[in-house]
């Protein structure tokens, strides 16, 4: 295709293998008769069950269908970072490639973009989930943590799925942090959104890969990259207990003057003391989280490492 598309379809590929033939089955069904112009880019993120050999077939047979692998696991995100990054389309959507969510609702999408003026994003309400109980508990968790921790105020039942404009996805590449999350930092551009409800399907092959482990870590990850509030809250929670320390010195001085003290507590001082040295150690962690991100910015490493694309001589080998 020698002219852009209208349309890009990014879709970072982890463990799911098995429908990425009815992923594009079905993307090329969502915009067959409707004039649109689209290209699908597959973005290899070294799952575990080798998805590339497929992506370079995908590619040869149908050349609206790129693919791009990347050097090693980068991880959801960066991922999708790297698919909008190659992404040629004016309005470009993001989409998981489990089939969760129906590539048919992207022309619909772009029907809702045309006709609100201004809008940048239309972002897919997630409706009902057919996931497990914890999946959906795990994920609203997720989200109540990020609020209270980061001061970042998501929809929590939005994902990344969705179609950004071109000048959308322009300012999102302009941010050179190595920690991204895709619905946050549409959200701090300031751009208008729009938000469109459609129920999730099960997932239609493979299983999630954020565990709750991988979720929290993630929600730390995504709270000490966005937000101070912890170096605020660990200041505001010594000033408490410094107050709190001066009132019972108030306190254990007016008892031991009026003789109210007749053998000396050991168990309260010991006690007093584990507690408020954990309660240190736990803000000098939070401080090291945040030291830990400036160190890892200010080297200043590739964020995304690209093995080839399909098209390459040496992408085009399985």
């Amino acid at each position: 295709m020698t002219d852009a598309p209208l349309i890009s379809v990014v879709s970072p590929v982890y463990g799911c293998t098995d429908c990425l033939e009815s992923l594009v089955d079905a993307i090329r069904a969502a915009f067959d008769g409707t004039g649109i112009t689209w290209e699908a880019v597959l973005v290899d993120d070294r799952g575990p069950d080798a998805p590339w050999p497929l992506i370079c077939e995908l590619a040869r047979l149908d050349d609206r269908v790129r693919g791009i692998r990347l050097a090693r696991n980068h991880g959801q995100h960066l991922a999708i970072w790297a698919g909008l990054g190659a992404a040629r389309g004016q309005w470009v959507a993001v989409i998981d490639c489990d089939l969760q969510d129906d590539p048919a609702t992207i022309p619909v999408l772009l029907d809702r973009a045309r006709a609100e003026p201004d809008t940048q994003a239309v972002v897919v309400d997630r409706g009902t989930w057919r996931d497990s109980r914890f999946r959906r508990l795990a994920s609203r968790g997720f989200y109540r943590l990020i609020d209270l921790l980061g001061g970042v105020n998501l929809n929590n039942n939005i994902g990344n799925f969705g179609l950004y404009s071109r000048r959308m996805v322009d300012v999102l590449l302009q941010y050179r942090e190595q920690e991204v999350f895709l619905p946050v930092m549409v959200a701090q551009t300031g751009l208008k959104r729009t938000f469109h409800s459609v129920d999730r399907s099960g997932r239609a092959a493979g299983e999630s890969s954020y565990n709750l482990l991988r979720l929290l870590r993630l929600a730390v990850a995504i709270v000490v990259r966005f937000s101070d509030r912890p170096l605020k809250l660990s200041v505001i929670a010594g000033l408490l207990f410094s107050t709190f320390s001066a009132l019972m010195s108030l306190v254990i001085l007016v008892a031991w003057a009026i003789g109210a003290f007749t053998v000396p507590g050991w168990t309260s001082i010991v006690l007093s003391v584990w507690f408020l040295s954990g309660l240190i150690l736990a803000v000098l962690g939070v401080h090291g989280f945040y030291l830990g991100r400036v160190f890892a910015e200010v080297q200043r490493r590739p964020r995304i490492l690209v093995d080839c694309e399909t098209g390459d001589a040496e992408g085009q080998r399985p």
